[in-house]
């Protein structure tokens, strides 16, 4: 990797983002980030992303008008990656100044806060807490929360995606020290899809994400195993390979479930294709389980393209049901309440179009983006 140039002062204001993978990674937080950079480098900021490489290979390129800087991964810890190069770069950058952006869960947040002093200004915004369900994940999260914990008491201002989260994480109380702002992750309006993926005389019920432990795949499949409208099917979609972390869920079940028409798997689906799903279905799920999981941002556009949502109640992602009353929230884990969620959407008429005015209003483009870019504006 190349040394990073000091900004020069006829320059646009700089922005360096850290955040753990860039695209083409796929998950909600590397979604967010692309955005925002992109978003605010077409209004006139100097957007830098610093990542590890997800193919290994060190690159520096502009992509979208954002510079992406991708350092050689050095090694793995729980689902961290790590970057010598990284650090080096980190240690080069620390006299220039500007303003530095971190989307936490970040190992190296600690880092930044260190050496990021003269002429910095940090800004973090907090995605959610590791979870705690393993010796190991505990020992991983204690570590976590003290990187983060550092660097949210140097930083200028913190974004949580919620009140409801930020007031229940395990740093609810730095961060509460701090200047905190509230502000929900960036969603797609989905809108103006074509039901290409309808099944005829099926009632469809779709989850799309990544199927990682947190999503509670588990749980809807026991649902889907005790549906008891033959109508009825799980239309999945998303990766199931090049993952990070190990699939969190029973592919045997789910197989099963497939082999007997109740549920169908689209794969990963391109970004043109997403708007035609959602038009498919009658219900979307979203059954997560657990910390890792602070938002959704899924069920804003599933709403975004008229489809109620069925979410999990637990901080942060009950907001957007809660807000919306578009949907039914259900008990965290348990399959018998998901059912009952699941069946009292298929059967009930919502006001769409009181709903779409609050998402207009507190989710949709251009509202997250214009909050970022204002933050910017005060820090710069």
């Amino acid at each position: 990797m190349s040394t990073i140039e000091p900004a020069s002062p006829d320059r646009a204001t700089r922005v360096d983002v850290f955040l753990q993978y860039y695209r083409p990674h796929v998950s909600g937080l590397t979604n967010m980030a692309a955005v925002l950079a992109e978003y605010a480098g077409e209004h006139g900021y100097d957007m830098h992303v610093h990542c590890v490489s997800k193919d290994g290979s060190p690159y520096r390129r502009v992509e979208n008008g954002v510079t992406v800087h991708a350092y050689r991964k050095s090694f793995n810890l729980g689902r961290g990656a790590f970057s010598v190069g990284l650090i080096r770069s980190m240690w080069r950058m620390r006299k220039r100044g500007g303003i530095a952006h971190v989307h936490m869960p970040y190992p190296e947040s600690f880092v930044i806060a260190a050496l990021f002093r003269r002429g910095w200004k940090l800004v973090g915004t907090y995605q959610c807490d590791a979870p705690t369900e393993g010796l190991g994940d505990r020992l991983i999260a204690a570590a976590l929360d003290l990187s983060h914990r550092s660097f949210i008491r140097r930083s200028a201002i913190t974004v949580a995606s919620s009140a409801d989260y930020a007031d229940s994480s395990r740093l609810h109380a730095v961060m509460a020290q701090n200047d905190r702002e509230i502000i929900p992750v960036t969603a797609i309006d989905r809108a103006g899809g074509e039901p290409r993926y309808r099944i005829e005389g099926k009632r469809l019920i779709g989850f799309m994400g990544r199927p990682t432990s947190e999503k509670g795949i588990n749980v809807l499949i026991s649902a889907m195993e005790r549906m008891p409208h033959d109508d009825v099917a799980l239309l999945f979609a998303g990766p199931v390979s090049g993952l990070s972390e190990k699939l969190g869920y029973d592919t045997a079940r789910l197989q099963a479930l497939i082999d007997q028409g109740r549920a169908h798997s689209v794969g990963f689906l391109e970004e043109d294709d997403i708007k035609h799903y959602y038009a498919s279905l009658d219900v979307f799920v979203f059954p997560s389980i657990n910390s890792f999981e602070a938002f959704g941002i899924v069920q804003v556009e599933a709403m975004s393209a008229g489809i109620p949502v069925v979410a999990s109640d637990i901080p942060g992602v009950r907001t957007v049901v809660q807000t919306t009353g578009f949907g039914e929230i259900t008990k965290a884990g348990n399959d018998a309440d998901l059912l009952r969620g699941l069946l009292v959407a298929l059967e009930t008429g919502y006001d769409t179009q009181s709903v779409r005015s609050v998402l207009d209003a507190k989710y949709l483009p251009p509202v997250p983006h214009e909050a970022y870019r204002r933050l910017y504006d005060q820090l710069a």
